[in-house]
């Protein structure tokens, strides 16, 4: 299974590039396969805290019962781009 791949540029210091590297080559990696890798560990170890569950549980408890009032996308562009 093929995933679609989206380039992104990034700026490091010459310092950061330097330790990277260090640590690539500990590990037996190209520095961007090194980066790619460190990127995809932290993306995947991200846990939602128990007071945001809570949060969204309740958020959605009140949106099945009706409780909660939205704002039209068309007001809120209308307020925030007013000329």
């Amino acid at each position: 299974m093929l995933q679609q791949k989206n380039r992104k540029e990034i700026a490091l210091d010459d310092q950061t590039i330097a330790l990277l590297q260090v640590q690539a080559e500990m590990e037996g990696r190209k520095l961007k396969n090194y980066m790619e890798h460190v990127l995809r560990e932290k993306a995947n170890s991200f846990e939602l805290s128990d007071e945001y569950k809570a949060m969204m549980d309740d958020m959605l408890d009140r949106h099945e019962k009706g409780q909660i009032n939205y704002t039209p996308w068309k007001e809120v562009k209308s307020k925030l781009f007013k000329k």
